[in-house]
């Protein structure tokens, strides 16, 4: 149930993101008018998610999951590979999702609401900058 909502805020996320990059709509989600390449990006972008999500679950509730299979994945084999061994052992992961999530909190609370962009604003701007 818990990594059911994870993945439903991530979802949510993911479709923030794809609406607020460099102020421009790239992957808007708008019912009846979203196109493919966007569809597949918001989707890529579950994707990834769906990793991270599983990693922190497992990470979280390691008592409940100690004979399961991913506990043997995700506890034992890739902690103790060369590479990502220094990051495990000292939670660089978790700050990472903390921080990222002390951010997006910061941003949201100042902007908490999307504006859809206006026209008649763009074109007012466009002929100020002509005048």
């Amino acid at each position: 149930l818990f990594t059911i909502y994870l993945l439903f805020a991530a979802m949510k996320g993911c479709f923030k993101f794809g609406l607020r990059v460099a102020c421009i709509q790239l992957h808007p989600m708008i019912i009846g008018k979203t196109y493919m390449s966007s569809f597949m990006f918001n989707i890529a972008l579950v994707l990834l998610c769906a990793l991270p999500v599983v990693q922190f679950a497992q990470d979280a509730f390691s008592d409940y999951a100690r004979f399961s299979s991913i506990r043997q994945i995700f506890g034992v084999q890739a902690e103790y590979l060369k590479f990502f061994g220094w990051f495990w052992t000292n939670n660089v992961f978790v700050y990472a999702f903390l921080v990222l999530s002390a951010l997006s909190a910061l941003y949201l609370m100042c902007k908490p609401r999307d504006t859809p962009p206006s026209g008649v604003e763009l074109r007012d701007r466009l002929r100020s900058r002509r005048a």
